[in-house]
């Protein structure tokens, strides 16, 4: 009995002590971003472009992956204010530009899989623009898909804010475990106007659905109840 409860002692020690060990999402940026932007933007004037990609998903898997993401407030199309922490649910968060055609096809795809995994996770749509032309925007998608909003005429704005923003670009794609935990960044895919919808529908379906069952794979180690992974 004794052996069992220092076991329990020691694991609970560990356990939260890897917990303490995170960082948050702007450290990891305040961090690794300046010698990033230095090599990325080497790379863009010898017309690099692999390289950057290269960059890119090397400062995400090896330094961003596994940070906590910064808890901030954002703007429903209510006007009301919502912080990231008030969901409890995984989060697939994609942010937007409102000067950027949205992808062909993307929309369809968010939308089908919104009636998968809705009950599992929450997708996010965050724009930066003004409420009138986010609602816009925000026509014709899933009721499981919650959009949300900057207006930089508010010009009120935290550091988290203007990291999602600027530090990485626009638009990516993150996945967020119910604890926070960054497990991917991604950019989203370029709108090719020429290619068919069904097949830029496909693109974009192949691409979250594999984000989100990395997600659901990842939450299903936080949760007491395994979450079935639809196939």
């Amino acid at each position: 009995m004794g052996r069992l409860l220092l076991t329990l002692l020691l694991t609970a020690h560990i356990t939260l002590s890897a917990q303490n060990s995170q960082l948050f999402f702007s450290d990891v940026l305040d961090t690794h971003l300046p010698a990033y932007l230095l090599q990325a933007e080497d790379a863009i004037r010898n017309l690099e472009q692999d390289k950057v990609k290269v960059l890119f998903d090397n400062l995400v898997e090896d330094k961003i992956t596994g940070s906590l993401m910064d808890n901030f407030k954002v703007t429903k199309l209510s006007k009301k204010a919502v912080a990231l922490n008030e969901y409890t649910k995984p989060v697939m968060l994609l942010t937007y530009s409102s000067w950027r055609i949205n992808c062909k096809g993307e929309q369809a795809a968010l939308n089908e899989l919104a009636a998968q995994y809705g009950d599992d996770v929450s997708i996010i749509l965050l724009h930066w623009g003004t409420n009138k032309e986010v609602k816009k925007l925000a026509k014709g998608y899933h009721r499981n898909i919650d959009v949300l909003y900057v207006d930089d005429s508010d010009n009120k704005y935290t550091q988290i804010i203007k990291n999602l923003k600027h530090s990485l670009g626009l638009p990516l794609a993150y996945t967020i475990t119910s604890d926070k935990t960054i497990i991917n960044i991604k950019r989203r895919l370029s709108n090719k106007m020429a290619k068919d919808e069904k097949d830029a529908a496909l693109e974009n379906y192949d691409l979250y659905k594999n984000l989100l069952t990395e997600l659901l794979f990842k939450q299903e180690t936080l949760s007491e109840a395994p979450i079935v992974i639809n196939k």
